[in-house]
């Protein structure tokens, strides 16, 4: 986790478990040590702070071994910390904690699970995580974990691209193109690829040409041209 990142770890949530005075200070002087490089340090600090309850220690524990930053790489060791603070309602490690339930992880000793990996998901988009919410959308449609419902699945997946998250427009595109469960429409299929190309990390931008390409078929110039007009509509209405 970079430096930045884990700025953004600590301010981006809102934690249900207020640190006593003490606990703060703790945490503060791991912080403190990490900024001035002494990553080691500072995962030493905030073991300490996680034994005490201090959720956003576990959290960033959690981080520093899924990416070996600092310590040890091994997701046997991430897991336990991101479990710990998913249980004291973080929702960031609720939403990690559902990805290795929904994946497994041979390391971590963790068998795939959709009905674990759904709770987990499912508190997580409580708290408005756009990716949790494409998850539940792919797991309804698809029946995992959950009896299969593409009504539910297609109504997660328009939360979610309503966060702007990206795999919910891709998603969203090739239902539309392909009539899955849903009318056919190529404005829509058009509108949602050309959202997902606005609002893409330029890093994973291959992904969206990828996807634009698969659909290219579904979707004649008329549909494309009123697509990007029904985009420029749907970007102004959602970032007023």
């Amino acid at each position: 986790m970079s430096r930045i990142s884990l700025a953004i770890a600590i301010m981006m949530l809102s934690l249900p478990v207020l640190f006593s005075g003490t606990a703060n200070a703790d945490f503060e002087r791991g912080l403190g040590l990490y900024q001035r490089g002494d990553v080691t340090g500072a995962a030493n600090e905030w073991m300490i702070d996680a034994e005490n309850g201090n959720v956003v220690a576990s959290f960033l524990l959690g981080h520093m071994y899924k990416s070996g930053n600092g310590v040890t790489k091994s997701d046997r060791l991430a897991f336990p910390y991101f479990l710990q603070a998913a249980q004291r309602g973080h929702p960031a490690a609720q939403l990690e904690t559902a990805r290795y339930y929904y994946y497994g992880n041979e390391e971590a000793e963790i068998d795939q699970d959709y009905v674990e990996a759904g709770l987990w998901f499912d508190k997580a988009a409580l708290n408005f995580s756009g990716e949790a919410q494409y998850f539940l959308g792919v797991m309804h449609r698809k029946g995992q974990g959950v009896p299969r419902d593409r009504a539910e699945g297609f109504r997660w997946l328009l939360l979610s691209s309503n966060k702007t998250y990206v795999p919910a427009f891709l998603l969203l595109a090739e239902i539309y193109a392909q009539g899955d469960g849903v009318v056919e429409d190529p404005v829509k299929s058009a509108m949602y690829l050309d959202l997902a190309r606005r609002y893409v990390d330029p890093a994973a931008s291959e992904g969206v040409a990828d996807k634009q390409h698969e659909l290219r078929h579904f979707i004649n110039s008329e549909a494309w041209a009123e697509g990007r007009l029904q985009a420029e509509l749907w970007v102004r209405a959602n970032e007023q």
